[in-house]
């Protein structure tokens, strides 16, 4: 015959370490009143069982759960004098350095660290050296840039190079080096002026590539050659050529004042008209206009035949003009 299946569940035995371990429990807990204080506590207490599996078997056995964290703190005993007696101080908290407290520190010490080589005075600038100055003092460039008592990390290079070529547009180049800790060099390409450029009470120097700038100083080593004019050439104006760094002066107007300076007679005053070009007075009594500075070799070879002729016939002009090649003219004295 077939044996029946029981249909009653499977009795699981429990070992003696887990009856051991729970009737151990059982008499730690505390007895509590029957009060709502104590029923809370014990419900408390239950809340907080993890069950712990023990070799195979399941069983709910209490386990304390992790509080708030709490402070270690440590004793401090210090021996007396009488053997085998100390006296013991109140606990101190220990202290646990961690990586925040770390880079706390090192961010602190930065800033002062930071703070100390700004404010140093081995790194404020005390030597502006400028090389390549020829007519320009070193204390009139020192004075426009204001850069001593400084610290070299407040200085900018291409700003103070900026600053310098704005200043001074006597300076074709300008290059700013800085030398840790507290040294500034300045490298200079001054241009080199050939005529003065005589408006009114107004003077400039002029150089070779048309470009104009100040009268620096009193002015005592001036250029000879100087340029009487009523206005610039083309109606422009120096503030707005310096400022766009644009030469004053065409070049061809600048070398033909340069050629008619070395071909006219001593004591000769050369002149700038804006509608008749170039000219000179002649120290004889008579102005002369050359107008714009092309077929120069021609034009003073015309000029040299009318003065023989008016030499000739005993004649005095007041002007005599070879603006053009094919109509030169003189007109004489009333």
């Amino acid at each position: 015959m077939k044996a029946k299946l029981s249909s009653s569940p499977p009795i699981i035995k429990s070992s003696p370490f887990a009856d051991n371990l729970l009737a151990r429990r059982e008499r730690s807990k505390p007895h509590l009143r029957s009060t709502g204080k104590g029923r809370k506590r014990i419900s408390e207490i239950e809340a907080r069982r993890v069950p712990v599996v023990i070799r195979g078997s399941v069983s709910g056995l209490p386990m304390a759960t992790p509080r708030g964290t709490t402070k270690t703190h440590r004793r401090l005993d210090i021996p007396l004098a009488v053997p085998g007696a100390e006296i013991r101080l109140p606990s101190l908290p220990q202290f646990r350095g961690g990586w925040r407290l770390l880079s706390a520190l090192l961010s602190l010490a930065l800033l002062a660290l930071l703070y100390l080589i700004w404010t140093a005075p081995l790194f404020v600038v005390n030597n502006v050296s400028i090389q390549g100055l020829q007519r320009i003092s070193a204390r009139e460039v020192s004075i426009e840039l204001d850069v001593e008592d400084q610290p070299i990390f407040l200085i900018d290079p291409q700003s103070l190079r900026e600053k310098i070529i704005t200043q001074f547009p006597e300076f074709r180049n300008v290059e700013v080096y800085l030398h840790f800790p507290n040294k500034v060099t300045i490298q200079v390409d001054e241009r080199n002026p050939l005529f003065v450029w005589k408006q009114g009470d107004r003077k400039l120097l002029v150089d070779a590539e048309g470009f104009a700038f100040p009268v620096r100083g009193e002015g005592g080593n001036l250029p000879k050659l100087m340029i009487e004019a009523q206005d610039f050439p083309l109606a422009n104006n120096p503030e707005v050529q310096a400022e766009f760094r644009e030469p004053l002066l065409p070049v061809d107007l600048v070398s033909g004042i340069l050629s008619i300076s070395a071909l006219i007679p001593d004591g000769a005053v050369l002149f700038y008209d804006n509608g008749r070009g170039l000219g000179w007075r002649d120290p004889r009594g008579w102005l002369v206009y050359v107008g714009e500075p092309k077929d120069l070799g021609l034009k003073m070879k015309i000029y040299e035949l009318m003065l023989k002729k008016i030499k000739k016939e005993e004649k005095k002009p007041v002007l005599i003009s070879i603006e053009y090649v094919h109509a030169p003219y003189y007109r004489l004295e009333q």
